[in-house]
């Protein structure tokens, strides 16, 4: 499943519901989430009535996906930025599949710092730096053909950062409390805290997760080891770089059962 129609029939079916106040950020994630269907690759697939954690929902453009173009039963988006969860609300309001949760999964529950970027929301994290973040994205620009001048214009003052704290959980902790006795797929897009989200699932509950799909900052070799933890628990395991992300250290991981 993945939504019916032509790449750019699904991005305007989406673009009618979705609103963002960084117009070019939105295109992006269209075009990756609904075009390219980015997260149904390698086997992945979201049929009718599946059950979806979405972690790092930002402003909704893959739950509305999940929801709208695949048909899922729940989709539960976790967004820990006030700002961003706003209009993740907003934009969701009219899918009743989608229900947010404004907090961050983590390996242990509390409260945490968080960098929160106004002019490059989807960089935001508990990670983040602004000078390694803004050449990751200048990158990007120039691997998809903007001049590297004309790069350095649009990322002047996009990553000046705004601190906040979040309240955090575990996914053991959520899966208890949503009654989740299965979720069909685990997305995971949260800025280099990819492999903390998983530290919070404790052992008996790895079962419950049919498949997720995360997207990894390759640091320190947390590809390797994100992908052994997962094949450890009998999942098959997949990586891809996009084109675009060619020269940075962003790669997808899919991993079925």
């Amino acid at each position: 499943m993945g939504g019916g129609g032509t790449a750019q029939e699904r991005i305007d079916a989406l673009a009618r519901m979705l609103r963002h106040y960084d117009t070019p950020q939105l295109s992006f994630q269209l075009a990756e989430i609904a075009g390219a269907r980015t997260y149904l690759r390698h086997g992945v697939t979201v049929e009718p009535g599946d059950r979806v954690l979405d972690v790092g929902a930002n402003v909704g453009v893959a739950a509305a996906f999940f929801a709208a173009q695949c048909g899922a039963g729940v989709v539960h988006c976790f967004e820990p930025v006030p700002a961003l969860a706003a209009l993740l609300r907003e934009n969701v309001a009219v899918l009743p599949a989608c229900v947010v949760h404004e907090y961050a999964l983590w390996r242990a529950p509390g409260r945490l710092p968080l960098t929160y970027y106004p002019g490059a929301a989807a960089m935001s994290g508990l990670y983040a730096d602004p000078r390694r973040d803004a050449a990751l994205v200048r990158t990007v620009l120039v691997n998809s053909g903007v001049e590297p001048a004309a790069a350095d214009e649009r990322l002047a003052g996009a990553h000046d950062p705004v601190a906040l704290t979040c309240e955090a959980r575990t996914l053991s902790s959520v899966l208890e409390e949503l009654g989740l006795a299965r979720v069909d797929l685990l997305k995971i897009d949260v800025e280099r805290a990819e492999l903390d989200v998983l530290a919070g699932l404790a052992e008996d509950d790895w079962g419950r997760i049919a498949q997720i799909v995360v997207e990894v900052h390759d640091e320190d070799g947390r590809c390797a080891a994100l992908a052994e933890a997962l094949a450890a628990r009998g999942f098959r395991v997949v990586r891809e770089q996009e084109p675009l992300m060619r020269g940075t250290d962003v790669h997808m991981v899919y991993a079925t059962r």
